[in-house]
């Protein structure tokens, strides 16, 4: 098929991996940026740029609106919106003119329910989607996005990519310099700092990446802040250099799993998981994954794990196993949102 693929472009971004996944399964996609070729998570945005996100009319500085109506004027089969929050309705309706048998795709890992998350602008496209896609449960129930004028809401669990996310053989020395016996990869939130902060006092030394995470610094000694994300290559150093990696959910998205309870199996990570029935379900306790409900259990268990070394090992190759073998890859992912898509047209 024909696909046009709108999202972000930046380094730390899912989308170029989406994108690749549907170039493997032999799709023609076009590309269209949604963030400008120097743009990362780190840029400071302006002022103007702040309000309008303030406000829920995000601007659009990379020129998405005009690119994807042009880019439909060639024809395609269907338009996948990788959580795109500038792109306006009437620029959805261009596309409709120009490509009027075309699907309409939302796809979204964030918690639609919360305002944040929407945008003025999508909230007037969410009626003219033909599927929109998420990786939260909770939203495809009939009070949630539905009830916002989404026809048809599709959950779908989280995925990973199978080369960004595949096991990195590291040496000793990279071992050091990455690795730790617990680590975190992720943006501060007060109740996961909480959680850090008890092992730290437990004696258990844990390494954090990822933004937000300043004032913990030199907080206590066990407890080491690296002031500054990872991605790419060195998330993965970081993952395959760590003893355990732990994978908190957020609690402003209501998660029951996020994006790093598919990938850090795929990277043949020991996962200690903050508890969920939905992870629990994709990973067997204490066979493929460790979990956690508060404060004592994370701490029995990363003491426990940590002295485990055989068990941990075993673990993380039965969690790399049932990763694949369930066929939670980009790949798989995709190719059944796109048969779910297509189904309306293929059945006529």
């Amino acid at each position: 098929m024909r696909l046009i693929l709108v999202g972000e472009a930046n380094p730390g971004s899912r989308t170029p991996q989406r994108l690749a996944a549907l170039r493997r399964l032999g799709h023609d996609v076009a590309m269209v940026p949604t963030t400008l070729s120097d743009w990362t998570y780190e840029t400071r945005p302006g002022l103007l740029y702040r309000l309008a996100y303030h406000l829920r009319l995000p601007l659009d500085p990379a020129g998405a609106n005009l690119a994807l109506a042009d880019a439909a004027t060639a024809g395609c089969d269907a338009v996948i919106l990788d959580n795109a929050r500038m792109i306006r309705p009437s620029t959805l309706r261009r596309v409709r003119m120009a490509a009027p048998q075309a699907k309409l795709i939302w796809y979204s890992e964030d918690d639609s329910m919360n305002a944040v998350h929407r945008s003025r602008w999508i909230e007037g496209c969410m009626p003219l989607f033909d599927l929109w896609v998420t990786t939260k449960s909770f939203n495809a129930e009939p009070g949630e996005v539905p009830s916002l004028g989404v026809h048809r809401v599709l959950f779908v669990d989280n995925s990973f990519c199978p080369h960004d996310h595949a096991p990195l053989a590291i040496t000793e020395s990279e071992r050091r310099q990455w690795g730790a016996p617990v680590s975190f990869v992720g943006t501060f939130e007060a109740a996961r700092a909480a959680d850090l902060a008890a092992l730290a006092q437990a004696d258990i030394e844990v390494r954090v990446w990822g933004n937000g995470w300043q004032s913990l610094r030199n907080s206590h000694p066990c407890l080491h802040i690296e002031g500054r994300p990872v991605y790419g290559e060195d998330y993965r150093r970081v993952v395959a250099a760590s003893d355990l990696n732990l994978c908190f959910l957020r609690k402003g998205n209501r998660d029951r799993q996020t994006c790093r309870s598919l990938e850090l199996p795929a990277m043949g990570a020991a996962m200690l998981h903050e508890a969920s029935p939905e992870v629990e379900r994709l990973f067997h306790p204490d066979r493929e994954a460790v979990y956690f409900a508060d404060q004592a259990s994370l701490i029995a268990a990363a003491r426990h794990w940590l002295a485990a070394t055989p068990a941990r090992e075993q673990l993380k190759q039965a969690a790399r196993r049932r990763a694949i073998s369930d066929g939670h890859d980009h790949d798989s992912r995709w190719r059944f949102i796109l048969a779910q898509a297509m189904e309306d047209t293929c059945a006529s």
